[in-house]
C-alpha cells in the first residue's frame, strides 16, 4: 500500500519541474549552524509560498545524514482518538517515491493501543504531506514514519513519547512535530503572540507552554483562533526531547504569511525551532 499525494497542486506544485524549483528557492536562504545533534523540530505546515522556506531550514541544518524521520501533525479534518500511523510500503509525491520505515511504524502500534493504523486519517491530511517533498530533497536516503494526531486527545501524547523513547533506545532517528503557530489575528497581534508563544516553548517546559497558550487565549484577541494548531505533536516533541536530554530550543526562523503577502490584516504563524543533545 502508497500513501497518495492529496494536496500536490494546493499546497505546492504538482508539477515535478516546478516542485524541484520551488524547493531550489529554499536553498538560497543561508542556514543556521547547530552546534550539537537535533533530536527534534517543530517545523511549519502551510503551502510552500508562505511556509515552506521555513520548514526547508529544519532539514537542512542537520550535520549528516538520517535514517528515520518521524513527522507527527495535527488532524485538521476528522475527529479521532490516538495516533495514527501509515504503515504500507512508501508515500508518493511529485518526486517519487518516500520509502516508509515499516519496522519502526510497527514497533510504535506494538507499543501501545493508542497508536494504530486509522487510514482515514490521512485521507484529506496536509499536515505531514507537505514535509515530504522536503525529506526527499535534502535528506534523500531517509525513511520516514507519517503520524497524524487526533486534535483534543492529550490521552495520546503520554503513550507516543514513552513509544518513541523505548525506539531511541534501539535506533537514531529524527522526530518533527508539525504545527503552525497564530491563527488569524492582525500582523502585530501575531507577532506579539508567537514571540510569547516561543519563549515559553524554547524553555523545553510542556506546562509553561501550556501556561503561555492559556495567557494568550485569554487576552481573546480579535480573529485570534489558536497559539498554535499541533498542540498533540508539540507536547510529544517536548516530552521526546527532554527524555532524550535535550537543551532549551533554538529558534532557527519565524515569519508569518503577512511577510510573504503584504496582507497584514490576517496572517498565520510560523517557525523553526530545534531541540539539539
Amino acid at each position: 500500500m502508497k500513501l497518495q499525494p492529496v494536496v500536490a497542486g494546493a499546497f505546492y506544485p504538482r508539477n515535478r519541474r516546478e516542485l524541484q524549483a520551488a524547493l531550489e528557492s529554499f536553498s538560497r536562504e543561508q542556514a543556521p549552524v547547530l552546534e550539537s545533534e537535533p533530536v527534534g523540530f517543530l517545523l511549519p505546515h502551510a503551502g510552500y509560498p508562505y511556509s515552506g522556506a521555513v520548514a526547508a531550514l529544519g532539514y537542512r541544518v542537520l550535520p549528516g545524514p538520517v535514517e528515520t524521520v518521524v513527522v507527527a501533525g495535527p488532524s485538521h479534518y476528522i475527529a479521532f482518538r490516538g495516533v495514527s500511523v501509515f504503515a504500507g510500503k512508501s508515500a508518493l509525491t511529485p518526486l517519487g517515491e518516500v520509502r516508509v520505515d515499516q519496522e519502526a511504524a510497527g514497533f510504535l502500534m506494538e507499543s501501545d493501543p493508542h497508536i494504530a493504523e486509522i487510514p482515514p486519517a490521512f485521507a484529506r491530511e496536509h499536515s505531514v504531506e507537505v514535509h515530504l517533498p522536503l525529506i526527499q530533497t535534502y535528506l534523500p536516503q531517509a525513511k520516514v514514519v507519517p503520524l497524524v494526531m487526533g486534535q483534543g486527545m492529550k490521552e495520546a501524547v503520554e503513550p507516543l513519547v514513552r513509544a518513541l523513547l523505548a525506539m531511541a533506545r534501539k535506533r537514531e532517528f529524527l522526530f518533527v512535530a508539525s504545527s503552525d503557530l497564530s491563527h488569524y489575528p492582525d500582523y502585530e497581534t501575531a507577532v506579539k503572540a508567537d514571540r510569547q508563544f516561543l519563549d515559553a516553548l524554547l524553555t523545553g517546559d510542556v506546562k509553561k507552554v501550556a501556561g503561555a497558550d492559556e495567557k494568550i487565549m485569554a487576552r481573546r484577541y480579535p480573529d485570534y483562533y489558536c497559539t498554535h494548531c499541533g498542540k498533540e505533536p508539540v507536547a510529544a516533541l517536548l516530552g521526546f526531547a527532554k527524555g532524550r536530554g535535550a537543551g532549551p530550543g533554538r529558534l532557527l526562523s519565524y515569519r508569518n504569511s503577512g511577510d510573504v503577502t503584504g496582507d497584514h490584516s490576517r496572517v498565520v504563524g510560523y517557525a523553526a525551532v530545534a531541540f539539539c543533545k
